[in-house]
């Protein structure tokens, strides 16, 4: 594998995604390749510490620079488009450093929103947002129907939000289904990996899935949470059960 490129040789890229789409699984992945440097959500460390959207933008633009010659062929970062304090001037960044988008979406809406709640529970519990180990993982829960709901609604507006912004960019861009990532991870990463313009590698994950794929297992009252969907397009998603290739479930992370 290459060691060396040029500074016009290297790929900028950006993971977008809402929440719980698999974006820290793959940021994972994406970390072991030896022609790839990324960092995690750095916009929202910048946010929560009350730096401006100055820094932010001089901070990006200082990250997808890089040296005349490098190690990697590829540098990026994730980020929500809510932890974005100048929209605008990280819409001219990205066209002025003509930057590749990872684009992460989940199908599945009722499954992102079981995860979402899923995830602040083990947040409260041991300070992580994503499952490193089994003996953190949280027992079954009751849901509040009402709040679900306004959840979805959520969800359901932010992944419209997004996908509205990553096409009005026309910036070259990848959409990455979390359930095609859990299904066959191998087959996403070769197209990433083409993609950003480096060989392929065997890339292993650091994260664990939090929420198992059968939401019986993890929903108290399952049957009443469902029954409250009849009649929608969200009906039938709480009995999906994405299996990996080898028949079993994706044992990853559900960011």
């Amino acid at each position: 594998m290459a060691s060396i490129f040029l500074r016009p040789q290297v790929t900028p890229f950006v993971i977008l995604f809402v929440e719980r789409d698999g974006s820290t699984y793959m940021t994972t992945l994406l970390q072991e390749h030896p022609g790839i440097e990324i960092i995690f959500e750095r916009f929202a460390v910048m946010r929560q510490k009350g730096q401006s959207a100055q820094e932010q933008l001089a901070w990006v633009n200082d990250h997808w620079t890089p040296a005349l010659v490098s190690k990697v062929g590829a540098i990026g970062f994730k980020t929500k488009l809510v932890d974005v304090l100048d929209l605008d001037g990280f819409t001219r960044l990205l066209h002025g450093k003509k930057v590749k988008i990872l684009y992460m979406y989940r199908r599945n809406r009722i499954k992102a929103v079981v995860s979402r709640i899923n995830a602040k529970r083990l947040h409260e519990a041991t300070g992580n947002w994503n499952l490193y180990k089994e003996s953190d993982r949280q027992p079954p829960m009751t849901v509040d129907i009402a709040e679900f709901h306004q959840f979805v609604q959520e969800r359901e507006d932010a992944d419209n939000a997004l996908a509205a912004y990553v096409e009005s960019l026309q910036l070259p861009h990848m959409r990455i289904q979390y359930e095609d990532l859990q299904m066959d991870k191998d087959s996403v990463l070769k197209q990433v990996f083409a993609f950003l313009g480096v060989q392929a590698a065997t890339v292993q994950g650091k994260t664990k899935k939090h929420t198992k794929d059968d939401l019986r297992e993890v929903v108290v009252n399952f049957d009443e949470l469902k029954a409250s969907f009849a009649g929608t397009p969200y009906f039938d998603m709480f009995d999906e059960v994405v299996e990996s290739d080898d028949g079993e479930i994706e044992n990853e992370n559900d960011e």
